[in-house]
């Protein structure tokens, strides 16, 4: 991917056409980003097995999977706790699976959610913890990323392919203002653009597109929503009611 990560700088991670910048950790450190987890509800919807099985979406170079892993086995400390962490970068999966000191519990996996070989991977997993589907699908930073490469329809068959597989959901979706930064560092490393942005009707507040769709054909009830972070993005955790 020759366009993935474009000149970076002191400000900000750089150009990226799918969010896989190499550096992002150092922009939004893991240790202080699972200080806003809503961990605690978790407590409440977890099921009745030995296992609490999560996937991480996007999972970049697996710092913020390992921190959830740690914060998880804090929470939920009679439950074995095993996650699934996937990105579509092969470099940072390998990277991940490099750094990974507990392989018994947290798995990587170089994966594109919207690729054909996605249900033999999660079902694999699953099959492999003697579970049908994730207690938990976090998806930090992400739904932009679908959004601007996969369109409306994209983003909506993300977020019911991902409630359909998963008990709860905890989402942080990027602010509108994030989807023109992102299109002006694209132009300005001249590496394009995103065809799709202009076509896009979900535009706005996409908080409360991402509830709509949730909510209304995910079958989803919100749980929590979490106060703006210090890059101005929320945590919104749902429950799938059926």
């Amino acid at each position: 991917m020759s366009d993935d990560k474009l000149h970076p700088s002191a400000g900000e991670p750089g150009a990226s056409r799918y969010g896989n910048f190499c550096n992002y950790y150092q922009f939004h450190p893991a240790e202080v980003r699972v200080k806003q987890l809503p961990l605690d509800l978790f407590s409440s919807t977890e099921n009745d097995g030995k296992k609490f099985v999560a996937l991480d979406i996007g999972c970049n170079a697996g710092n913020l999977t390992v921190e959830l892993y740690k914060c998880l086995s804090e929470k939920l400390p009679d439950k074995e706790i095993a996650i699934l962490g996937i990105d579509l970068d092969p470099t940072l999966i390998e990277r991940a699976r490099e750094l990974n000191t507990r392989p018994e519990s947290i798995s990587f996996e170089c994966l594109d959610f919207f690729s054909d070989e996605r249900e033999n991977v999660l079902a694999s997993f699953l099959r492999r913890h003697g579970v049908d589907e994730f207690d938990a699908t976090f998806c930090f930073s992400v739904t932009m990323w679908i959004h601007l490469n996969h369109g409306d329809a994209g983003l909506e068959r993300f977020l019911r392919d991902v409630a359909r597989r998963s008990r709860t959901i905890l989402i942080e979706p990027q602010p509108w203002k994030c989807y023109r930064n992102a299109a002006r560092r694209l132009k300005r490393a001249q590496a394009g653009d995103f065809p799709l942005l202009q076509g896009l009707k979900l535009r706005g507040d996409m908080v409360e597109h991402v509830e709509r769709i949730l909510t209304l054909e995910c079958a989803c009830e919100r749980l929590h929503v979490s106060e703006e972070n210090d890059w101005q993005r929320k945590l919104l955790l749902y429950k799938r009611s059926r």
